[in-house]
């Protein structure tokens, strides 16, 4: 197991082969949900990142094709005291409880309580974020019980801003673990029906604005229908965090864009992709910004030969 900028990573191809199962369902029992793995096929494989914070468990799950059990020696052995919320990245796969039978496909998300019997199969293998929270927080964000249940974080600002959140943290993003704790939170809360902050509000919208860079279109308008509010009270929650909605949009643009220069693209292309009317507009606003224009930025990160790109 390696830790890379405060995570851990744990790969079955890092054991020997007659180890590689037995050692993911140690790993997985430890890290998240004690499951009894069957594998399809004479082997295993799986890798999973880690991020533990003080009071959720998140994960980035890829494995081959399986299945795992959550049966009554699974849970007396290794209790969960929690539920746990997968998003489907990638593979579809079927959940099967004493409730029924469901299939899940990319772009949809499972509740679970973690102390329940539960079955799923994954035919093609799987790619999935998952979110365990305990009881003891569960009961601070929303009333009652939680029970299974599949939704769409497609089309849900509030779990899309969660998956964009928690991504973004497991590929070494940000360092501020106990800021997105309280992010992830609050955007758990709402996809529990738990209610809304203005927390959880505010990184549904930044949310959709980073997956929308590309529209140059992208208006007040749009990002509030887009996390179920008025234009008003979009512009209340960008105010108390000290900017417009068009400063937001502008600034994550640009963001977007100086990181955007280390790849081997023209300007325009990086204008384009980012939303800018012209790229005039967009070396404008960027030495505004930043005090240089972007060919001069490129140059912190492309070799000479490689900066007359335009």
């Amino acid at each position: 197991m390696a830790t890379v900028h405060g995570l851990t990573r744990f790969r079955t191809h890092d054991l020997p082969g007659s180890r590689r199962l037995a050692g993911w369902e140690e790993h997985n029992a430890r890290a998240l949900v004690g499951l009894d793995v069957q594998p399809f096929g004479d082997s295993f494989d799986g890798t999973e990142i880690n991020l533990t914070l003080p009071r959720l468990q998140v994960a980035r799950v890829t494995g081959t094709p399986h299945a795992v059990d959550r049966d009554v020696r699974q849970i007396a052995e290794h209790p969960a005291d929690g539920v746990v919320v997968y998003f489907a990245l990638s593979g579809e796969n079927q959940f099967s409880h004493r409730g029924g039978t469901s299939l899940i496909v990319p772009g949809q998300g499972l509740v679970v309580d973690g102390d329940q019997r539960f079955r799923r199969t994954f035919p093609r293998g799987l790619t999935e974020l998952v979110v365990k929270a305990p009881r003891s927080l569960l009961r601070e964000i929303r009333p009652g019980s939680v029970k299974p249940h599949v939704f769409s974080f497609q089309n849900d600002a509030h779990a899309r801003a969660l998956v964009t959140a928690l991504t973004g943290a497991l590929r070494g993003g940000p360092a501020d673990w106990d800021g997105l704790e309280t992010v992830a939170t609050d955007l758990l809360g709402t996809l529990l029906g738990g209610g809304c902050s203005a927390a959880a509000d505010l990184a549904a919208a930044r949310a959709f604005i980073v997956a929308h860079l590309a529209d140059q279109d992208l208006s007040a308008g749009r990002i509030a229908a887009a996390i179920g509010y008025s234009e008003r009270h979009l512009s209340r929650l960008f105010s108390k965090s000290g900017q417009s909605v068009p400063q937001a949009v502008l600034n994550t643009r640009l963001d977007a864009a100086r990181a955007m220069l280390a790849q081997p693209i023209s300007l325009a292309e990086v204008a384009a992709r980012n939303g800018f009317v012209s790229q005039a507009h967009f070396s404008r606003t960027y030495k505004a910004r930043f005090g240089v224009t972007p060919r001069e930025g490129r140059r912190e990160f492309l070799p000479v030969s490689a900066t007359t790109a335009s």
